[in-house]
């Protein structure tokens, strides 16, 4: 296999010959009893055109430019708390993180409304929106750096001071801003960490080895944190945050400003952790990444307005998807939001993607309407959705706006 890449309750098989790999993978799973909830064959294969990202990582594997996989020195309170909490038994997940009604509102702003969320240990969950949607105010919530304006909040079964020493020392944090002191050098932030959250001193010298070798800058400890690269000091912050192995993971656009393959390794250690036991909540702005979640929503406007696995809200979409090749983008796309609902129509690239009810007679008519205004169009071809088709569409249904 060219690569393999786990996305939440699937994975991504890049493969040299489709017809082959199919065969091979086929083959694999069959000789090894592996099961899906699918179809009646176990599992669904299926076969899609690599996107632009999978032959991007696969140059950059071929120059031998990809980060090493470094396993965490794993001191056992990970799998103790796993066990403990039946994070293996998917059937019966203990909840890790729970929200009832939560709210917040700044003076006159409803900055979240009404948010229930029930986040398992070994679950990775992910909050989607655009900017102003409420994901920071809520997780700053539901870790206790934010008082709430009304609701209920659990995690980790206590209900009660949520601020306390011995609770925050179960959570770990990456914040969107702010997570190190730029004045200290890496080395003393690792120390910091250590020291709070009470990782015993004969497990603190590998953990922080542990960081700088993931951040990929063994032996330069002595560097001042502020100088750091954006890329690096992101690799540094998460693995402050993971060092004490917590039981809940909060981690706020943990990727901004990292190249693709630190991206794939941040979520290759993101899933390990899960694996262990540990619950995460993630915010992030990329869609390929919020594949890698087993759940997730959609918020807009402090609201959730969708929430499933990648795979039930991209199958629970309305209508059928074409993509179509148009000469002339803009124009195209203008005068088909004039004719149809405007969440119906998004530019991709150099195509449109147009969700159509009726295809039989919709289709003709958009042909028709693109020809009447002379706007040359290509090929028009139905596909399936992806995340970020249903993610416009859904968050525009609920009168947001996409940038």
């Amino acid at each position: 296999m060219v690569d393999v890449v786990k996305l939440g309750d699937r994975i991504e098989v890049l493969v040299r010959d489709a017809r082959q790999g199919e065969a091979q993978v086929r083959n694999l799973l069959d000789s090894n009893g592996v099961k899906g909830r699918i179809s009646a064959q176990n599992y669904h294969l299926q076969l899609e055109k690599p996107t632009l990202e999978n032959v991007f990582v696969m140059l950059l594997r071929r120059k031998g430019s990809v980060p090493q996989s470094i396993p965490f020195p794993n001191g056992g309170k990970g799998k103790q708390y796993a066990t403990a909490m039946g994070a293996h038994d998917n059937s019966d997940r203990s909840v890790a993180i729970a929200a009832r009604n939560l709210s917040r509102v700044f003076g006159k702003f409803q900055s979240v409304s009404n948010l229930n969320l029930e986040i398992c240990y070994g679950e990775v969950y992910g909050l989607l929106g655009a900017n102003g949607a409420g994901k920071t105010t809520a997780i700053k919530m539901l870790c206790g750096l934010l008082p709430i304006s009304s609701g209920e909040i659990s995690l980790a079964g206590e209900t009660g001071n949520l601020r306390s020493a011995a609770l925050r020392r179960r959570i770990g944090y990456m914040s969107q801003k702010f997570t190190l002191y730029d004045d200290l050098t890496i080395l003393q932030n690792l120390q910091f960490y250590s020291g709070v959250y009470g990782i015993p001193l004969r497990q603190q010298q590998s953990k922080i080895n542990w960081v700088l070798a993931i951040s990929g800058l063994e032996g330069q400890g002595d560097l001042i944190t502020g100088k750091l690269p954006g890329g690096w000091k992101q690799r540094v912050s998460f693995g402050a945050s993971v060092m004490h192995e917590p039981e809940i993971l909060f981690l706020d656009e943990p990727t901004s400003g990292v190249d693709v393959l630190a991206r794939q390794q941040f979520w290759q250690l993101i899933n390990d952790f899960a694996r262990n036991g540990t619950a995460i909540l993630v915010t992030t702005h990329y869609m390929a990444e919020a594949e890698q979640c087993n759940r997730m929503c959609f918020m807009v406007a402090g609201r959730k307005v969708k929430e499933g696995s990648a795979s039930d809200i991209k199958s629970a979409q309305l209508g059928q998807l074409f993509e179509v090749r148009v000469a002339q983008l803009q124009p195209s796309y203008d005068l088909l939001r004039t004719q149809l609902d405007p969440w119906r129509v998004s530019i991709f690239g150099d195509r449109l993607h147009i969700v159509l009810d009726r295809p039989d007679v919709e289709l003709p008519e958009v042909e028709a309407l693109l020809h009447k205004e002379n706007l040359p169009f290509g090929e028009i071809q139905s596909i399936p959705f992806s995340l970020e088709d249903a993610f416009i569409a859904e968050v525009q249904r609920a009168g947001g706006s996409t940038p």
